[in-house]
């Protein structure tokens, strides 16, 4: 269900940036169109660990799709943003291991017998977001350098663990695998209204207090700005 609203989701945008394009008129001509639709890609690290939590950075991937509508302040080169979207985030582990399925959540190591030739297990958790920033622009019209500085709360959809195994098989487990339901946390944005650097920290762990490894994300990427 989320990789076709995933989909369908990149179609509405992609639909959305071919007219915006049609629609302008310079080179420098903002799209007649309110807010900002930014695509993140990042990857993940985790702090504090345990040694068998170990993940694979450059193949624990995020993605997400945010729309954010400006509010300038005054006559100033700033303005507060808000807005909502939607986000997915891989931790694929580094070693042949997975989460139990039982009441509390451990770290287990996957059975060479069910699971022969492991080529990657991970885990997913998908969210909706609302995001709140204050932005700098160097030009007038949202245009120029930018950075900003916010802050974002997210609202757990669904999670699950996906191990992928000789050659092309795959098991999937649905759980809520006691992940903490809500996160907070604070980015940074710097660059230019169509790409950004991003570095985002979750402040809140990504499991409940008690109920699994302490762990705290920190994700690193860049932000496109589909208009």
């Amino acid at each position: 269900m989320i990789k076709k609203t995933f989909l369908i989701s990149i179609f509405i945008f992609s639909f959305t940036l071919v007219k915006a394009q049609d629609q302008q008129t310079s080179s420098t001509a903002q799209p007649d169109f309110p807010g900002m639709l930014l695509f993140d890609y990042g990857v993940n690290i985790l702090f504090n660990n345990p040694d068998d939590f170990d993940i694979s950075p450059i193949r624990s991937r995020s993605i997400g799709f945010h729309y954010l509508y400006p509010l300038p302040i005054g006559e100033s080169k700033f303005s507060f943003h808000s807005g909502i979207g939607i986000s997915a985030h891989n931790y694929t582990f580094a070693d042949e291991v997975t989460l139990s399925i039982a009441d509390s959540t451990a770290v287990v190591e996957l059975d060479n017998a069910l699971y022969p030739g492991v080529d990657k297990t991970k885990l997913s958790v998908h969210y909706v977001n609302i995001p709140l920033e204050f932005r700098f622009f160097a030009k007038d019209d949202f245009r120029g350098f930018t950075a900003a500085l916010g802050g974002v709360f997210g609202r757990r959809i669904i999670s699950y663990t996906k191990i992928k195994f000789d050659g092309d098989q795959h098991d999937k487990f649905r759980r809520d695998f006691n992940i903490n339901p809500w996160r907070y946390g604070a980015y940074v944005r710097v660059g230019f209204r169509g790409i950004m650097l991003t570095g985002k920290y979750m402040f809140s762990e990504v499991f409940e207090e008690g109920e699994g490894p302490v762990v705290n994300p920190l994700t690193a990427g860049i932000t496109i700005s589909l208009f």
